[in-house]
């Protein structure tokens, strides 16, 4: 925990008991959670947050630069710490996020040609099937595809809702 708590402080941020836990749950994660898995999570542990409380947590964690938004698709905004910059691949058979390293100054991480344009976010997502569907699709085997461990949904987060994008997200 005190790692968190560190890690909170450098940022900025006081280090209350509900930033430390859903810094916590993002961590022991790895990312990729909707924010109201975050709180199931939360709440299959023992804690009693409400939902504005997450929201609210989530927000300062993703203004201060300690948590970035993977926007995965229509729905799919999953969050994940902000730690070395990476892009992301979603299958479109079974639904799952992995992450792709980024090739840092090579396309298509270079910033867009656009004169007069403020970029304040870039992000890449490739699509289309993961190992584990070409393999079973190849073998004639079916989905692989899970749920969450705690059953929750996605919830479509608005990125207006929390404010400045994430420090990482600047990093190409």
């Amino acid at each position: 925990m005190s790692q968190l708590v560190a890690r909170l402080r450098r940022a900025g941020l006081r280090a209350t008991r509900p930033r430390i836990l859903v810094l916590d749950v993002l961590d022991r994660a790895g990312g990729h959670l909707a924010a109201d898995e975050v709180l199931a999570r939360l709440r299959a542990r023992g804690f009693r947050l409400s939902r504005a409380t997450v929201y609210n947590v989530i927000h300062s964690l993703v203004s201060s630069g300690l948590v970035m938004i993977a926007d995965t698709g229509p729905g799919r905004m999953l969050l994940e710490p902000a730690r070395v910059w990476h892009h992301h691949f979603v299958c479109r058979e079974c639904g799952s996020v992995i992450d792709v390293p980024c090739a840092v100054g090579a396309k298509p991480c270079l910033q867009p040609d656009l004169p007069g344009a403020e970029v304040d976010e870039a992000q890449v997502i490739w699509r289309g099937r993961c190992p584990r569907c070409v393999m079973r699709s190849a073998t004639g085997g079916g989905s692989h595809a899970e749920t969450t461990s705690s059953g929750a949904s996605t919830t479509v987060i608005d990125r207006r809702e929390f404010g400045r994008p994430s420090p990482m997200s600047e990093r190409h």
